[in-house]
């Protein structure tokens, strides 16, 4: 669940200030209506003078509380679970009565249930942690309020339909070692997002007399245990020397359960405990931990596929509930030209309207440039040009898809600097002077998302585009008037080493790149070491600065349990989602994704097989999140990685690029004109954005698209009906009313020290209205 950190700060300080004790549960007394003159005020609650105690004057609220205190309510069934609370007002004479009748009451995180009267309601599919609030006028009071999903499920899955009844009683008895079942991936530590909804749980069972399995997921708000069986997909080999081997993939109801209970909350730890069906003894695993991030993971993913019959680009819409597989986009077989085998190295323009690709490969460079608007699988496009002076391996966007940097350094290649070409006709255009020679051309541009830094490899030894060695990472920025600083080393090349494929944070802060090693001594470049898929590759990142101090992303570069100690992963051609949002930490915490391509063990799953340098050894899509802030401090950023399961598994898969959006049968896109529902892309919100008189949709220009904030809003940041506010936020208009246009705010349930307070925002607990030169604002009573 999201933290509620600015309620902890108001809380503290007025504490601080007051001397105050917190009462047990975080109860504190409620803001009166009329507080009798306690701060020398009036009975409307302002603080105008008057004496501390009421002095005679009529008897009025002075304080409210609430029970009971830090409630946990444990959903077991299909139904939710109820808790009605009591309000106690306090008077200025001292009397105490119950006002319950008289409040109001709300929740903070509405997705955990919701109020009739006094009585809680809690959802029956999702838990976590927030708070209850009652007012009455400007005073209010609050308590801490825990939904736990306890439940006990079976597999849905057919490999367990045979599960005997009441499994959970077959695991009461004592631990036994040699029974001990091994979960095997993912690895401990990972994060993934909350709408991935695919994640496999893989592991090993342990003797054959393990027959019943319990998977346990709990913390503070969950305690979900699913019952069943050891089983594996149809057709599937298990790796050389395993004979037993297990994958569970949750269900919907088992997923909804983990991952919108813990949304940027606190670990999820997965314990396996294995049994026979008669019970005995059990096997217990070691732990392993899953987090899930607060903010759902949109945009679109293209990657390239190099084995197959039409090896090519494939692409996956993140922003489409229903998306389950990767789905083709660009083969041979949408090019005009019968000679094209092979549709390789891509890139997409920032909106996802455009993507440019290389075909055939070393030494050719020709370009295919394709509007994806209305682009289908039976869609032709003729190659850009074959002269020289147009080719290019590899390439990157600027924001606004404009234009495009490549570079060719191959066959016929003329000139080894960075190349500028028209985002439009694909022709070059210009070049970025002194960022390459003919011995030590510019390699793997990336465009950073404002526009102002494009890093890039410096090969340190010549061969091809795809294959170089000792490479440096440098970076141009643009200067006023559109020319290019002279490069700046950001990460020097290294004797036996090759530094390569830089790229850019979505943050603008930092980049990540690879580095491999060349095993052989002395040796400055060979197979191994030459950039293309290099087995010993792990990512590392650097600040977006010269003389930056590489920190390895150790967390993304670790094998998991069936790669058996080996650290050649050929973690390569690392990318980034375009979005960066809001991280667990911290209301101002940052994360983003960046993905790359591993030969890796995928659990039980053996990597594909792979290209001409490495056959026997193919690379899948991997994930991982990367946390803004942490690099600062000379700390890894990165969590436990994840393979992409929307992928073919059987094909070797290369260079995961993103757009924001899936754009398909002519969807619209940020700031495009929409008709209503379905007209943008997935990810975006067809809004009128006139309040009074509103416009028609079908009127032309009377609907834009317009995309919900990666971050939502914190207290007092601007909001609308398409940029939500936190959990625990209100976004309402001037006036107090839900927001229903634009130009909206967002409200915590109760105004902390010194903002408004009044007929439409009461002030938090410990906190009174009073009257100030700018209106009334919440203060901390005087003693």
């Amino acid at each position: 669940m999201r933290k509620n950190n600015w309620l902890l700060g108001i809380l503290m300080t007025a504490l601080a200030l007051s001397g105050c004790t917190p009462t047990p549960g975080g109860n504190g007394n409620g803001n009166p209506t009329a507080d009798g003159g306690r701060d020398g005020g009036d009975s409307t609650g302002n603080d105008d003078g008057g004496d501390p105690d009421g002095g005679g004057g009529e008897v009025t609220l002075k304080s409210i509380t609430i029970s009971p205190a830090n409630a946990t309510l444990s959903v077991t069934g299909t139904t939710g679970v109820t808790q009605s609370y009591t309000v106690t007002g306090t008077y200025t004479d001292k009397h105490t009565e119950d006002v319950t009748g008289q409040a109001s009451f709300f929740i903070d995180n509405t997705q955990l249930g919701s109020f009739s009267g006094s009585t809680f309601k809690s959802s029956a599919t999702v838990g976590g942690t927030s708070y209850v609030r009652a007012q009455i006028g400007t005073t209010s009071v609050s308590t801490q309020i825990t939904v736990k999903m306890a439940q006990k499920l079976p597999d849905s899955a057919p490999g367990s339909s045979t599960l005997p009844s009441q499994p959970e009683s077959r695991f009461d008895g004592q631990v036994e070692a040699t029974r001990k079942p091994t979960l095997v991936y993912p690895n401990s530590g990972v994060m993934v997002p909350p709408n991935l909804g695919q994640l496999e749980i893989h592991f090993l069972p342990g003797p054959t007399s393990n027959t019943l399995f319990e998977l346990a997921f709990s913390n503070t708000v969950t305690d979900v245990r699913v019952y069943l069986r050891c089983y594996l997909p149809d057709n599937f080999t298990l790796p050389t020397g395993v004979s037993r081997g297990c994958i569970y993939t949750p269900s919907e109801q088992v997923w909804k359960f983990l991952a919108e209970s813990n949304r940027g909350g606190q670990p999820v730890r997965v314990i396996l405990r294995a049994t026979g069906d008669t019970g005995g003894t059990v096997g217990v695993s070691d732990p392993i931990t899953i987090q899930f991030s607060r903010a759902e993971l949109k945009g679109a993913l293209y990657y390239w596929t190099t084995t197959g019959s039409t090896p090519g680009v494939m692409r996956y819409d993140f922003a489409d509930p229903n998306s389950k597989k990767a789905s083709e986009v660009l083969t041979k077989n949408n090019i005009n030209d019968s000679g094209i085998s092979c549709v390789g190295c891509h890139a997409l323009s920032r909106n996802g309207k455009k993507v440019v690709a290389e075909v055939q490969g070393q030494n050719d460079g020709r370009l295919a440039l394709v509007d994806l608007s209305n682009f289908t699988p039976a869609s032709k496009t003729n190659i850009v040009s074959t002269s020289t002076d147009d080719k290019s391996i590899f390439e990157s966007w600027n924001p606004d898809g404009s234009k495009f940097v490549g570079v060719y350094t191959d066959s016929g290649s003329n000139n080894h600097n960075l190349l500028l070409f028209d985002g439009t006709t694909g022709k070059r255009t210009g070049v970025i002077a002194n960022t390459g020679t003919q011995a030590n051309p510019a390699n793997h541009p990336d465009w950073s998302a404002d526009g102002k830094t494009i890093a890039y490899t410096a090969v340190g030894i010549r061969e091809t585009n795809q294959r170089m060695g000792k490479g440096a990472i440098k970076a141009v920025t643009q200067q006023t008037g559109g020319a290019w600083s002279a490069p700046f080393t950001i990460v020097p090349a290294v004797s036996g080493k090759n530094r390569y494929y830089p790229a850019i944070a979505p943050n603008n802060s930092f980049l990540v790149y690879n580095e491999s090693t060349c095993p052989t001594a002395n040796t400055e470049k060979e197979k191994y070491c030459n950039a293309d898929t290099d087995p010993s590759a792990k990512m590392w990142a650097a600040k977006l600065q010269a003389n930056a101090t590489p920190v390895e992303l150790a967390r993304i570069n670790a094998p998991g349990p069936m790669d058996k100690g080996n650290t050649n992963l050929t973690n390569s051609y690392p990318k980034w989602s375009p979005f960066v949002t809001r991280g667990s930490a911290s209301e101002s915490s940052q994360l983003m994704w960046t993905t790359f391509s591993s030969s890796r063990m995928y659990g039980l799953r053996q990597p594909p097989k792979g290209g001409d340098e490495y056959p026997d050894s193919g690379t899948l899509l991997w994930m991982a999140a990367v946390e803004g802030g942490k690099l600062e401090k000379g700390e890894d950023p990165s969590y436990a990685a994840f393979a992409l399961p929307f992928q073919t598994l059987n094909t070797s898969n290369h260079i995961a690029q993103w757009a924001e959006y899936f754009v398909v049968n002519g969807c619209s896109t940020v700031g495009e004109n929409c008709t209503g529902a379905g007209s943008c892309c997935n990810g975006l919100n067809c809004v009128n954005p006139t309040k009074d008189p509103p416009v028609p949709c079908d009127v032309s220009g009377g609907c834009v698209c317009k995309a919900p904030p990666a971050l939502c809003g914190t207290a007092f940041e601007k909001c609308s009906q398409v940029a939500p506010c936190c959990d625990g936020m209100r976004c309402l208009d001037d006036a107090g009313a839900e927001c229903t246009g634009d130009n909206c705010t967002c409200r915590p349930p109760c105004s902390g020290i010194g903002q408004p307070c009044g007929a439409n925002s009461a002030c938090c607990d410990g906190l009174r209205c009073t009257s100030s030169a700018n209106g009334t604002v919440c203060k901390v009573p005087i003693q």
